[in-house]
């Protein structure tokens, strides 16, 4: 099966949730037009990362949430991102899945990025990612830190997901390790990775500013590049899913864990 998917590494603005929730409209109507399946978007895109999170803040962010998923749903597409989520004291970074697969908030973010201090502004998911399944295939959301975890990622070889999906916030001066990483998750299980980042300046940690790359990637299942944008524009590329299973055909890496007595809860 051949499906359009697309990213949109823009420009998302600390606290601005109204300015980041049009960009994303435009975006769904554009995949809309365009036929796409599957929409990526970065990491806490309704609001950016902020010192702390107001009642009022998190309403908007979740008022923006809706708005998106009713537009997707109008054009029969999925848009996987990120954005403040939980009712606790503090938010979780919480991945969200909408539009044409539901309105669902499958995993939050568990391996938080101490250099920043995010622990100090949301709270730690504890709980492994999860497949989502859905009529283009089984989607795994990941958040930005977590794709330096093999440790996280390897759930995607386990629970048997076609995509992985990563939303990140990764600066410039690590936008090769975004890039290795992402194609290292692609072939080590055996899927396609869909990484998108941002683009413009902002601080994550409320002080130093940071630039950002303005990149998306797309990485088949040998982990090449399959598609990718540099300049914060909508990448839009198609893939073929069932290329997946052919090269788990090829290299049979789950079954030769199986045979080798590591796989999980494996009697």
């Amino acid at each position: 099966m051949t499906i359009k998917v697309a990213a949109f590494p823009f420009d998302v603005r600390p606290a601005q949730v109204e300015t980041n929730l049009q960009q994303v409209l435009n975006a769904v109507g554009d995949c809309g037009k365009a036929g796409v399946k599957l929409l990526v978007l970065p990491e806490k895109w309704t609001t950016s990362f902020l010192a702390e999170y107001s009642a009022e803040i998190r309403a908007e962010s979740e008022d923006a949430l809706l708005k998106v998923h009713q537009a997707a749903v109008a054009v029969d597409l999925i848009v996987v991102g990120s954005a403040p989520g939980g009712d606790g004291d503090k938010p979780a970074n919480a991945a969200h899945v909408i539009g044409a697969a539901g309105n669902l908030r499958p995993y939050a973010k568990r391996m938080l990025f101490s250099p920043t201090g995010e622990g100090r502004q949301v709270e730690r998911g504890m709980s492994q990612p999860v497949i989502v399944e859905t009529a283009i295939g089984r989607i795994m959301p990941i958040i930005c830190y977590d794709l330096r975890f093999p440790e996280i990622c390897r759930e995607a070889l386990y629970q048997q997901a076609d995509i992985l999906v990563c939303c990140a916030q990764w600066p410039t001066p690590r936008a090769h390790a975004f890039e290795l990483l992402s194609c290292a998750r692609a072939v080590e299980n055996q899927l396609f990775t869909i990484s998108c980042n941002r683009s413009g300046e902002a601080a994550l940690d409320g002080k130093r500013p940071m630039h950002f790359p303005e990149s998306a990637l797309v990485a088949d299942p040998l982990g090449k590049i399959h598609a990718r944008c540099d300049d914060g524009s909508l990448l839009i590329t198609e893939i073929d899913i069932e290329s997946a299973e052919k090269v788990r055909t090829q290299v049979p890496i789950s079954r030769d864990l199986r045979k080798a007595g590591l796989w999980p809860n494996q009697d």
